[in-house]
């Protein structure tokens, strides 16, 4: 009897091994290897990314599920001037990233889809270059499904000509985007100091308006701009006199600080090129004194 038993013990492990030699797994499993489907469907990439979408009509969707490693590039339909969200979720033995790009810069950090919460993941970006120039990059380490799509925003980007008024001139240099004319229209000091920072740069331009403001010490000016790819932009800043130290910083759309000032004067600048495009942020600081600030971005040519 003990013997039969044991017989019948081994042929059950045998009979086990060969039939995940053999691929005679229980489908779900096998489902789930590849990346497909379980009988969760409340938890399904699309069912996660649908979540996110609610009344929005994507530009994009795409779904896909591999037994291995892939790639796929992917080209939307986008506007130009428009800001738009990247959602996905990816289920499988791997993780999937999903990357914006511009030609060949990357615009922000990759987006990984798959996640220990169970919730889609998102990215906003801003399209600010010909829509043509855009594509999403989706790879995938081994066997998984994912679902992606892009959806738009309401936030849209000006590209429209500003009005003029008497603290600022407009000139265009091109039909894509509005120029400013540094240090704007007056011819004070605090102007006169930011023109004089953007002679040291042949051809730049102003990217934004030269804005003025009256801090005391420790005052911060605080603001957001959307750079391009692939160009360089230096931040400027000029004050009165009666201030001894500015202090710049610029931070990327995932906060890093990526320049700064490098010395202690009231006229300061910081230089930086971009590898992709989106929202930064930049900041000027009182570190010394107080009065009046002009505060302006060039770009060169």
């Amino acid at each position: 009897m003990l013997a039969c038993a044991a017989v019948r013990v081994i042929d059950a492990f045998t009979f086990a091994a060969l039939g995940a030699s053999l691929g005679l797994v229980s489908r779900p499993i096998a489902a789930q290897d590849a990346g497909a489907r379980d009988s969760g469907t409340e938890s399904s990439p699309e069912a996660l990314v649908a979540h996110v979408r609610g009344a929005r009509v994507p530009a994009m969707v795409s779904t896909r599920r591999t037994r291995a490693g892939a790639t796929e590039v992917l080209h939307p339909q986008l506007e130009r001037g428009r800001c738009y969200e990247l959602v996905g979720a990816a289920q499988g033995a791997a993780q999937v990233r999903a990357q914006v790009r511009v030609r060949e810069a990357v615009a922000g950090p990759a987006l990984a889809l798959a996640n220990s919460l169970g919730t889609a993941a998102r990215q906003r970006f801003c399209v600010v270059e010909a829509p043509e120039l855009y594509c999403i990059d989706i790879e995938a380490w081994n066997a998984a499904w994912w679902h992606i799509e892009v959806l738009p925003l309401e936030e849209r980007l000006s590209t429209a000509r500003p009005a003029t008024d008497a603290n600022m001139e407009v000139t265009s240099v091109d039909g894509s985007a509005a120029r400013y004319s540094i240090g704007g229209a007056g011819s004070d000091y605090v102007g006169g100091q930011l023109r004089q920072v953007a002679a040291r740069r042949p051809g730049a331009t102003g990217l934004t308006a030269m804005t003025r403001h009256t801090l005391a010490t420790n005052g911060m000016v605080e603001q957001t701009v959307t750079l391009p790819s692939n160009r360089c932009i230096e931040v400027a800043a000029a004050a009165v006199p009666s201030i001894g130290d500015l202090v710049i910083e610029l931070e990327d759309p995932t906060r890093h600080r990526v320049a700064q000032d490098s010395t202690h004067r009231g006229t300061e600048s910081a230089r930086f090129c971009t590898r992709y495009s989106g929202v930064y942020r930049y900041r000027v600081r009182v570190f010394s004194g107080a009065g009046e600030i002009g505060v302006q971005l060039f770009i060169d040519p």
